[in-house]
């Protein structure tokens, strides 16, 4: 049986799909805790310090032995290549912003679809990264030679693209930097087949790692990598709203089916708080990249579910973060420290750790419409200043001394 029909027929035995749910949640948080352990102790013992100033200046070090003779260029300039993982998501705003500072170049894969190639049939992984790295090298190559690359920014790991490839990348004098968005899932801390998982994998590869989970930092810091914390972003000109005239939807979540999604909006419904849900696996059915601006702009509340999986204390960042909160809608979603560094709560956004807080929240401001929309436009006010994409790049290649 598949992992697929696995699931379906979990699905239709609730005691055993809550029970393997009970287990993967256990499973998760001990494996975090243990990498967790590891790195920190590994941090302590060999009396490291890691700051941020550092981390910035080590790439600088590199950048200046890689090419001497660079000097910062003035926004627009830039000669940038992307390897890129999802078309759809670049496309919500981070390539436009990419394209607003420099001439961008993007990676296709042999088959020429944009993006790596992930599996194909009758092939392991790591065939499969080879074929990756044979394409990307040679596309590099044939980009440096027509238009000389400045920089290489993507969102990599060790298991598409091979340490190697980067260094001979590098070998050109380009300098490497990697997006890592899902630094908190331990298995990108592991190995596999003897290989090191991730973007930790990459190695010496990278210049510097741009991750959306700040303590790993030190944890790339022990691996002699180095690292800052990178919040995601969003696109004002796509999902930007001041305009709450024709916020006609109260409640919207949009988000596959999966983990504890089902389970939290069924909590809500029994209570009479009616969500209205897109994706996978809901009766809606899937929305595409349009159909989600143009329904998140049409909230009054926007809901955002910040767990991983089936966990329900374990959160990471996404990109649902910043595109609610650019839409002046209210967002409200789990009470996750990371954005709680960028955002106050009751200010800015709403936030709720147990289904029970979230369910009195909910109904409160569907009661309060004012108190609802004046959080909304504070949110999309700070979003629209800090926490857009053409902000977010522009002010780290900024501090790379990339332009000036």
């Amino acid at each position: 049986m598949d992992k697929k029909n696995f699931k379906a027929m979990l699905k239709k035995f609730k005691l055993l799909y809550e029970l393997n749910a009970k287990i993967k949640a256990f499973q998760l948080k001990k494996n975090i805790n243990k990498v967790k352990r590891f790195y920190e102790t590994k941090y302590q013992k060999y009396n490291l310090n890691y700051d941020e100033l550092s981390a910035v200046n080590n790439f600088k070090d590199r950048h200046a032995k890689l090419r001497p003779e660079f000097v910062s260029k003035k926004v627009g300039e830039l000669n940038i290549f992307w390897v890129g993982a999802s078309e759809a998501q670049d496309n919500s705003g981070f390539i436009q912003a990419l394209k607003k500072l420099g001439n961008v170049s993007e990676f296709f894969n042999c088959d020429g679809d944009y993006g790596p190639l992930y599996e194909t049939s009758g092939l392991n992984w790591l065939d499969v990264r080879k074929l990756n790295d044979m394409t990307l090298l040679k596309q590099v190559k044939d980009t440096h030679l027509i238009n000389k690359i400045d920089v290489l920014i993507g969102q990599m790991w060790s298991h598409i693209y091979s340490e190697e490839t980067l260094l001979k990348i590098r070998d050109l004098g380009i300098p490497v930097i990697n997006i890592a968005m899902d630094d908190r899932l331990p298995d990108l801390w592991l190995k596999k087949d003897g290989y090191r998982m991730g973007s930790v994998g990459l190695g010496s590869g990278v210049d510097i790692t741009l991750t959306t989970s700040p303590e790993t930092c030190k944890w790339y810091f022990t691996e002699n990598m180095s690292a800052i914390f990178w919040p995601l972003a969003s696109d004002e000109n796509l999902f930007g709203s001041s305009d709450n005239s024709n916020k006609d939807i109260d409640i919207l979540f949009i988000g596959n089916r999966y983990g504890i999604r089902g389970k939290l909006i069924n909590y809500l419904t029994k209570r009479g708080v009616n969500v209205s849900c897109y994706g996978d696996g809901w009766e809606n059915g899937y929305v595409d990249a349009d159909q989600n601006v143009s329904l998140s702009k049409r909230a009054k509340i926007i809901l955002g579910i910040g767990a991983i999986g089936h966990s329900s204390d374990v959160y990471t960042l996404k990109l649902r973060d910043f595109d609610a909160l650019m839409t002046s809608g209210l967002y409200i979603t789990h009470r996750n420290p990371d954005l709680l560094k960028l955002f106050k709560e009751g200010k800015h956004l709403e936030c709720y750790e147990t289904p029970s807080e979230l369910c009195k929240k909910l109904k409160y401001y569907i009661k309060h419409p004012k108190k609802c929309s004046s959080i909304g436009q504070q949110g999309y006010l700070l979003a629209k200043k800090k926490h857009s994409w053409y902000y977010r790049l522009s002010s780290t290649f900024t501090q790379l001394g990339l332009i000036s």
